[in-house]
């Protein structure tokens, strides 16, 4: 047991990457006020797409961590520096060509490390994450339908939360970026829907009834 009353495990991350993740975990854990909501929380590390996506799991405790464990499944490199794409293929390759091998990279270690991108993604999971524990979210009252909207909505909410706590999170323009992107390729954003943006960000809608209020007016993805 760590002094904050969660054991911190990971799985798959290289030893120098987690060194660093670890201390971060904590505080994030400590600020959220989430220290003693769970009796274990592992970072297992996958070949996730994406630059924040993750999977999460609620377990229940075993005898040597009594509690529930919290396993987050991720891509290790959500905890590193972006790399630019440096090569392109032109012309592009036809399609009775051959193509290479992939290269096989090594696991990314302490250097890759960003301090920023760590504090960011595990401030906003692990709020998540609390959502969903205390029952703020109730999976099984958001219809298919809405799922992914809803989930983009209140991506917004916890990031918000985040700001008005002076806490780590996704900065409104990246945020804002993201539901522009993922709204847009469903419709015309209108000026009522950056007004839904700017409600949920400021907390004016909070709870799940009105957040699915919400994604049912904006553009049907």
């Amino acid at each position: 047991m760590s002094d904050h009353g969660a054991l911190l495990l990971d799985e798959g991350l290289s030893a120098g990457l987690w060194r660093l993740v670890r201390p971060r975990l904590a505080s994030a854990l400590t600020g959220l006020e989430l220290a003693g909501e769970f009796g274990t929380v592992r970072i297992t590390a996958d070949d996730l797409p994406g630059d924040d996506d993750c999977w999460y799991r609620l377990l229940p405790g075993t005898d040597g961590a009594p509690g529930p464990v919290l396993a987050i499944t991720c891509h290790p490199r959500i905890f590193c520096r972006h790399e630019p794409l440096l090569t392109t293929v032109h012309p592009p390759r036809a399609i009775w060509e051959q193509a290479a091998a992939p290269r096989v990279e090594d696991p990314p270690g302490g250097d890759d490390f960003s301090l920023d991108r760590t504090d960011r993604f595990l401030h906003h999971h692990l709020l998540t994450v609390s959502d969903l524990y205390q029952g703020s979210i109730i999976g099984e009252d958001i219809p298919v339908h809405l799922a992914e909207a809803f989930a983009a909505a209140w991506a917004v909410c916890v990031d918000g939360r985040l700001e008005r706590r002076h806490l780590p999170g996704y900065p409104m323009s990246e945020r804002r970026g993201r539901f522009s992107r993922l709204f847009s390729s469903a419709g015309i954003l209108l000026p009522d829907h950056w007004q839904v943006f700017q409600s949920l960000w400021e907390g004016a809608l909070a709870g799940q009834r009105e957040v699915l209020g919400i994604a049912r007016r904006l553009p049907r993805l």
